[in-house]
């Protein structure tokens, strides 16, 4: 089909693509024929679908090592050429930025490419808040093999170039792109903030029971007393 160039088979090609329950050969191996079929818009739609399949480990994310690059060349060439509109230019960024955020994906496969494009194409992400928060979530996933210390090693300087910055140098892209997950700093402080709210329930209500009890002890002698 890739030596035919015929894009009547992107619509079969797509489904391949997507389907988690086949070998990942053959899935990566028909996205990568539906890329180098398909226009640059319709890679720029195609790409954030295929960042959704075989996320369950850095190993089956690994599946579009070789498509994802591919991908971001034909639209980086396109919008070179002024061939891809401004509207799915910022949808394609947004989709990105919501995958670099998101917690249930793995970032070795493709946090760099997708980084490197967003340098590029996203004002503002080189220094704003989600950008830390994706380098700092990647560098978490690393071990301690040889070749994810050599990983650490060489992508730590983004982490801390980023650490440097004053707070307020630090862009939050959600001004501009407001459907993005909350920071996982936000997130900390919202779970300690309920923590908190929740300790100071159980012992407001103790005290309320104490002070109920207090009374009906108070209450009690006095009828004593009384009936004495």
């Amino acid at each position: 089909m890739e030596k035919l160039g015929d894009r009547a088979a992107l619509p079969f090609l797509e489904k391949k693509s997507l389907m988690a329950n086949i070998p990942s050969t053959v899935r990566s191996r028909a996205a990568e024929v539906y890329v180098s079929l398909a226009t640059a818009e319709e890679c720029a739609a195609f790409l954030p679908e295929i960042l959704k399949v075989g996320n369950q480990t850095v190993w089956t994310a690994g599946w579009r090592s070789g498509v994802l690059p591919a991908c971001l060349r034909k639209i980086d060439d396109a919008i070179a050429q002024g061939e891809i509109s401004d509207k799915t230019l910022n949808l394609l960024v947004e989709k990105l930025l919501a995958h670099t955020q998101s917690l249930s994906v793995p970032r070795l496969a493709d946090g760099d490419m997708i980084d490197r494009f967003l340098i590029r194409h996203c004002a503002g992400y080189a220094t704003s808040r989600q950008r830390l928060a994706m380098w700092t979530e990647y560098l978490d996933e690393l071990g301690n093999e040889a070749w994810e210390n050599d990983l650490r090693k060489k992508f730590t300087p983004n982490k801390e170039f980023l650490e440097a910055l004053p707070p307020k140098q630090r862009i939050d892209l959600r001004k501009r792109f407001p459907d993005l997950p909350p920071l996982p700093d936000e997130v900390s402080a919202g779970d300690g903030g309920r923590m908190k709210a929740m300790i100071a329930s159980v012992v407001g209500f103790a005290a309320l029971a104490a002070c109920a009890a207090a009374v009906w002890l108070v209450f009690r002698r006095r009828r004593s007393h009384g009936a004495g």
